[in-house]
């Protein structure tokens, strides 16, 4: 008997319970069945199915993740190497053996495909996803052998093909829908929920991407009744929040005092009065005082 089983047993001597009494059993697969809902926002609530397509889009590059729409499965391949051409990388990908991506024409492609989990030294990663969630944005992949974990997390480009009719509206939805497709007992030993690609600020809230997983996710949705969208080069406009802004440096001081020569040519003939020396002497020392204050104030976290 394993430690957990001694420990069940001796919950059970305790209460006098065997645990396969049928009122007990009858409860408990009530409170299952009878789980109460999360929070439903209105934000993705009673949309029809388009309008939950052009939000979880809209969701999903505002949390810097680029999409490419095309209008079958055999175009995916096609976008994916258009993908990795636009970012300068190798012809390479790994990919799990879901039959979705089985499926795919990849030998219409020069792609180098491999099959299996990767150990970090792959560029590129090809998920199918579960679903998708139009109130984020937000990819929701399931773990198996035909999906690696791994695939999710350690190569730096992270490519998910995605088919419009797995976009639900909320958490809630695709929970329903991952208790349904496996059921009581079953259920994937990971569901991660993705949104966006890897990125922290921990550090002075510098923002950078890639920290703890992929730098780039790009999803290939299959989208029958949409026109297919062009890839946008990485040199055009980033979505918000892809791209941390440059640093900007200015001066320290309030005010910078004239130097000679910058906006008017000093004249070696005429030597400055000692009054307009104390004056640029008085000017400096404001500026140096408002830049730099002479305590701070107190600050609020401090007990």
């Amino acid at each position: 008997m394993t430690p957990r089983e001694q420990i069940f047993a001796n919950i059970r001597r305790s209460l006098g319970s065997t645990g396969e009494e049928k009122p007990r059993r009858m409860i408990v697969e009530e409170r299952l069945a009878l789980r109460p809902a999360g929070v439903l926002p209105a934000r993705a609530a009673g949309k029809s199915a388009r309008e939950r397509v052009a939000l979880f889009v809209e969701m999903a590059e505002a949390s810097a993740a680029t999409v490419s729409t095309v209008k079958t499965p055999e175009q995916a391949p096609a976008a994916i190497a258009e993908f990795l051409r636009a970012h300068n990388l190798a012809p390479a990908l790994r990919r799990g053996t879901d039959p979705r991506l089985e499926a795919l024409p990849w030998d219409r492609t020069t792609l180098d495909v491999t099959t299996g989990r990767t150990f970090g030294d792959d560029a590129a990663g090809v998920s199918a996803a579960f679903g998708a969630v139009a109130e984020t944005g937000t990819l929701v992949l399931v773990s198996g052998e035909d999906n690696p974990t791994t695939l999710n997390f350690l190569p730096d480009n992270h490519i998910v093909v995605l088919d419009v009719a797995d976009v639900a509206a909320t958490y809630e939805d695709v929970w329903g829908r991952v208790r349904d497709r496996f059921g009581a007992g079953v259920m994937p030993r990971t569901v991660n929920w993705i949104t966006g690609p890897s990125r922290s600020a921990d550090i002075e809230q510098i923002l950078l991407m890639g920290a703890h997983g992929p730098r780039r996710l790009h999803i290939v949705l299959i989208d029958p009744e949409a026109a297919a969208t062009e890839s946008v080069p990485e040199s055009a406009a980033a979505p918000a929040g892809s791209t941390p802004a440059e640093p900007r440096v200015g001066s320290t001081l309030a005010a910078d005092p004239k130097k000679p020569g910058e906006s008017e040519p000093a004249s070696p003939a005429k030597q400055p009065e000692p009054e307009d020396d104390e004056e640029d002497e008085d000017e400096l020392d404001e500026a140096i005082e408002e830049s730099f204050p002479a305590s701070d104030p107190p600050s609020q976290t401090q007990p």
